[in-house]
Order: structure tokens, then sequence, then C-alpha cells
């Protein structure tokens, strides 16, 4: 009975977080049905609800030690529904298409193509030491906030509707496909999985909490907009100012030792060949 009830308890464990991961596959489903009707406005918060729902899905497997090897494999999938395909519909139905015709299509395909070699190297990377401080290229969820956040702020503050205003076009060009590079760049984005938010106290995080909430009740695109910019300025940052250059001396370090062992493999073969010929030598005198 025992056996029974703790066989019990660990698939209603796996169950949860894959209901969460199912919820935020409908949703992606959603905004590809609402993108290729219009309304852009449903399809980018059901977008953002679906990224909510996936942030949560992982910690709560964790929680409720429901991890599986299904359920990531099953994360990824959605994952590339939701932020792969549908936000390559949106950006295509809502301004790319219109603007760009061919161009746009690809524009499209480059960032479909990009979300799903990002997540086929997140599971390669899933156990490594490095993937839990860090995303190697931008995780999906926020590359698709790229494509996104910019349909969000331009109904909110400009107008409903298809983007027809061409330098904005142009610039949400660019931010479509620079997500799609992103995603499969060597460019380190934080998981925050290793910051103790609550090593000083729990005063500043509450704080900073009350802060982004107050902000996304008032002006969410302006806020959510805001987030994205500070993210990507952050993953740079570390990046190219912090990591990269520890990484470049660890390497001249690493180098330096194998010059340092091929010099003594190179000795040691010297010192044999000299032994070898005073034994030779040796012997011809006798």
């Amino acid at each position: 009975m025992s056996e029974m009830d703790n066989e019990a308890r660990r698939r209603s464990a796996i169950f949860l977080p894959n209901a969460i991961t199912t919820a935020s596959m409908f949703f992606g489903f959603y905004s590809m049905q609402q993108s290729m009707e219009g309304n852009f406005v449903h399809a980018t918060w059901a977008l953002m609800i679906a990224a909510v729902l996936d942030s949560l899905d992982g910690r709560i497997a964790r929680l409720v030690k429901g991890t599986s090897e299904f359920g990531e494999q099953y994360d990824s999938l959605a994952d590339l529904v939701s932020f792969g395909v549908a936000p390559a519909i949106l950006a295509i139905r809502w301004c790319l298409n219109d603007q760009f015709g061919e161009f746009g299509w690809a524009a499209g395909f480059i960032y479909l193509a990009g979300a799903a070699i990002r997540l086929a190297r997140f599971n390669v990377l899933i156990g490594e030491e490095q993937s839990r401080s860090y995303f190697k290229g931008m995780p999906s969820p926020c590359a698709a906030g790229l494509a996104v956040i910019p349909v969000m702020v331009y109904n909110k503050y400009y107008g409903l509707g298809p983007c027809e205003v061409f330098p904005v076009a142009v610039a949400y060009l660019v931010s479509v496909v620079g997500a799609g590079v992103l995603m499969v760049s060597p460019v380190r984005f934080r998981t925050f999985k290793d910051v103790h938010f609550t090593k000083y106290g729990l005063a500043l995080p509450l704080f900073i909490f009350v802060l982004l909430l107050t902000g996304i009740f008032l002006r969410p695109q302006a806020t959510f907009f805001g987030g994205l910019i500070a993210y990507l300025a952050w993953a740079f940052l570390e990046t190219f100012l912090m990591l990269r250059p520890r990484e470049v001396e660890q390497r001249i370090k690493r180098r330096e030792l194998r010059k340092k062992k091929r010099e003594e493999k190179k000795l040691r073969k010297q010192k044999m060949r000299e032994e070898k010929m005073r034994v030779i030598s040796g012997d011809r005198q006798e």
C-alpha cells in the first residue's frame, strides 16, 4: 500500500508541471489564432501569459520533485510552439509581410530557426555547470519579447492594428532578426538561479517587487519594454566586459600550461635519446 501511495504521489508530482507546460502551449496556440485574425492585442497578451506559465513549470517541478526527462523534452517542444512559431506568425502578420513581403517571411523564418536551434542546444546543455548560472544564447521567452513587446508598445501608444509606419517597421525587422541571432549567439544571459535575492534581508527585494508590480499595473507595456532592454544591456555588459576577459585569461593560462607540458615532454624525449646514445656508445667501446 505504501509503494502504491508513493507511485501515486510521484505521478501527481510529474503531472502538475506538465499541465502548466500544456497551458503555456495552449496560450501560444491561442496567440497564433488571434494573430491570424488580426487581433494583435489578444495575441501579445496571450504570449505574455505563456511566458509567465513557462517560468513556473520548471520551478514547480523542482519544488514538488516532479522533474523528469519527459518533462524536459515536452517543455522544449511547448516552448518551440509558444516562443518560436507563435511570435514568428505574429511578426509576419503584424508587420513583416505587408511591409517587406518575401524579406519579411525570411526574417520570420530566421527567428523560428534560431528558436529551434536554441532549444535543441539547451537540451544538450541540461545538467552542465555553465547552464546553471547562465544561458548560452538568449532564452526563447525573452527573445520572443523582442517580437512581442514592440507590438504591445505600438498598439498602446500609437494605434491598434498592423504597423503602418515604415521606420518602425525597419526597426521591428532588425529586432526580429536580432532575436533569432541572439538565441544562437555565445552571449551569456543570467538564469538568476544562483542569485540569493534575500541575502541581505527581505526589505530590498520586497521593495523592488512592489516597484515592478506598480509599474506593471500602471504602464505594463513600458515596464516590459524597459525590463527587456535592461536584461539585454546587462547580458552584453557581463559577457564582453566581465566574463570575456576572464575567459580570455583562462585560455591564456591553459595555452601556457599546454606549452609547458609540450616542452617537458620534448625534454624527456631528448634525455631518453641522449641516454640511449650513451648506452650505444658504451657498448661500442666495449
